[in-house]
Parts: C-alpha cells; structure tokens; sequence
C-alpha cells in the first residue's frame, strides 16, 4: 500500500492554538497555554496536522523556521518527505537535537497523518506500514499527569478524583522540595492507588538545588514512588551518581527536554536512570528507533520507556498509537488530564480501563476538531511560558 497518485505538497506553514488551562495553579503558564502545530497540505486538499514540544517557549522563533524548514518539503510527496526528515538528520551539526529537531519531529507526525488520511487508515497502522513493524497493536498502559507544584489539597484531591473517574489508577504530581509537601503526598496516596513525582527541575528554579532534592528524597522514603522525575537540571547532572548511590531502591527518570537517540542512551547506559522520557513531538520516530534497536541489542529487560506527552491531542494521539505498536519497550504513555479546553473533548471519549486504553482501527478519537480555523491564533510573543 502506498499513497494515492497527486499528493505532491503545496504549502508547509506554522500556526498556534490557545485555550484556557489550569486556573492558574500550573508554574510557568498563567491561565493560558498554546500548542505549536504544523500543517502540511497536498495537491489533492489532504491537510495533515504535526505538533512540535518547543513552539510554546518561542513562538515567533517556531514560526520562522517552520518557514525556513518548509523549502525542503514543498513539491515532494509525503513518503519523499519522511525520506528528507532521514536525510537532514545526517547533518548532525544542525539536526542531530535542539529546536530544529523538534520541528522535524512535527513535520513527521504531520507527514504520518497525511499517510493514514489518504491510505484510508489508522495512525497506528501507518506507523507499522512506514516504519515495518511486524507488531500487532495492544492495549497502552497509561498514567495521569497533573498535580501543579502550585496546586492546594483540595486541587491535588479533585485531580485523584478526575484520575479514577478516567479509569487511571496511577498518577504523577509535581511537587516544590522546599515547601510542605507531605500533606499533599498523603492526599494523594489516599485518594488514588499509585503515584509518581515529578521534580521539575529544569522549568522550576527553586527545584534547582541538589541539596533540596536530597533532602526531599531522605524525607518521603516511605511514601513508595513509582519514580521520581527530572531531580536534577541538565547542568548538575553530574551529581546524579550520588544520588543513586544514596537512593538505590527509587526509580528515576529523565529526558523530556533532549531529543537526540545518543541523549537517551546515555541516560541509560552511563548514568543508569531507571526509565527515559522522550516526547515524540521532540524528537524525531526515526531516531527513537536508534534507541528500540539499543535496547534490542543490549537489554533483556528493555521495557524502560515512560513517554512524556504534555501537550495538545496531535502529540497524546501519535503517542498513544506509537505505544501500542511497542508494547515490548514502551512502559507508560503521560496521559495529561490537568484541565486544558483543547484537550478536554478527545480526554473524554478515551475508552479506558484498569489504566489501559485500547488501540484499534478506529483509534481512540479524531483530533480534527482541534485545529478547526477558529481555534487559530496568531502569537506574536518571543515566549509564553514564564520561567520566573
């Protein structure tokens, strides 16, 4: 099977979208958030929509190098596309991580869309055609992201609550080292079965300090984190050995902001966290594979990836149908369910159960609705989330 005759691109440009999120309780965004979004468009009027991690964090630099990026796919079919996203990432001074690899990352998710909709298939099924995947499509374990460090107990109450009513009996919060935290941990643990805990230390400044963290970790051995995320920023994590040697028995994981196979490896096979977060609306599906063939050729227990997904329904819905093709290595998908007007309609008509959400050729929603034209913004801010 392969894409039908006259879908030759015409047009490659950016735009945003923005709804209301979090009442103002998650640290960085206000009330509001938006979602960086690519659109490609065909000869033949197919439009297929990618999401990239990083346009939220400069909106007008996503907007520009979309541009930029757009003269290498216009003119091209979509598989000549997926062809030149391999080709580009061989310049490994300019494409190998970083912003422009995210934007990559979305044009390919696009492209993957672009496929299904004129091959008349499922998003997981034009993974397994384009990437030949000899896997049949499981059940994807999920967990719940919300939990702002900023959230009272009743936000972190309602948040379990809205968790369990969604069939997800697992959590992660985000939490501040230096502020009272075990009240908020002993309503998690008391309203929900299984949680995790994320630092945040790269966005969050006064998570920043080794010291804190530690601190922290001594205090709450008791609570029984699934694991615990992102403990240290990207600059100090040399001191994560300590930390492994002192904590043996948490499980720890990273990674959502690099986007590069050689990050995440090293992650693993140096510095030995438990688990990896990459985003697919980061890096690139061709080089998560470089780290599938990693744990193919080095690990008997290979099943050490938690997929970060934070953002709008074209990311959760490429990860979600991503996962269920890679049962085998991928351990978790972030389902985020922190209030998001975007995201709430698609979170609704998931079918879950016992925190396991079923992929099938029907997929698990439609996300066109969320790029109708009058959800369509222009932003013209040099960022709009605020690391104060």
């Amino acid at each position: 099977m392969g894409i039908v005759k006259g879908n030759q691109i015409i047009s490659l440009e950016a735009f945003l979208c923005e709804g209301s999120f979090g009442s103002g309780k998650y640290y960085g965004y206000k009330n509001k958030k938006i979602i960086s979004l690519v659109k490609i468009r065909t000869a033949n009027k197919t439009i297929g929509y990618g999401e990239s991690l990083v346009g939220i964090y400069s909106p007008e630099l996503f907007q520009i190098n979309i541009k930029y990026l757009s003269s290498f796919f216009v003119k091209k079919s979509p598989l000549e596309g997926l062809k030149e996203i391999e080709t580009l990432q061989k310049n490994k001074f300019f494409f190998i991580n970083g912003a422009i690899k995210s934007l990559l990352a979305a044009i390919e998710i696009a492209l993957i869309d672009l496929y299904s909709k004129e091959n008349n298939i499922s998003i997981a099924n034009a993974i397994k055609e384009l990437y030949k995947l000899k896997s049949d499509l499981s059940t994807v374990k999920l967990y719940s992201s919300a939990g702002s460090i900023k959230s009272n107990l009743e936000d972190l109450k309602r948040d379990a609550n809205k968790s369990n009513k969604l069939n997800i009996n697992r959590i992660k919060i985000r939490i501040d080292c230096q502020q009272k935290y075990k009240s908020k941990l002993d309503v998690i643990s008391d309203n929900i079965k299984e949680f995790a805990v994320d630092i945040i230390a790269n966005s969050y400044p006064k998570n920043s300090d080794p010291r804190f963290v530690k601190t922290f970790l001594e205090n709450t051995n008791n609570y029984n984190f699934l694991w615990v995320e992102e403990p240290l920023e990207v600059e100090k994590l040399f001191h994560f050995h300590k930390l492994r040697k002192q904590f043996k028995d948490i499980k720890f994981s990273y990674g959502e902001n690099f986007n590069s196979s050689y990050d995440f490896i090293n992650l693993l096979s140096s510095l030995k966290f438990n688990y990896i977060n990459p985003d697919i609306s980061h890096i690139t599906i061709q080089d998560f594979f470089n780290i599938i063939n990693y744990f193919k050729n080095n690990s008997k227990k290979n099943n050490k990836v938690i997929l970060h997904c934070w953002g709008g329904v074209i990311n959760l819905n490429m990860s979600l149908s991503l996962a269920s093709l890679l049962k085998d290595h991928i351990k978790y998908v972030e389902f985020p369910i922190a209030d998001f007007s975007l995201n709430e309609k698609y979170i609704n008509n998931c079918r879950i159960k016992d925190s396991k959400l079923n992929i099938d050729n029907d997929i698990v929603g439609n996300p066109n609705y969320f790029v109708k034209e009058n959800k369509i913004i222009k932003i013209k801010k040099k960022s709009v989330f605020h690391f104060d």
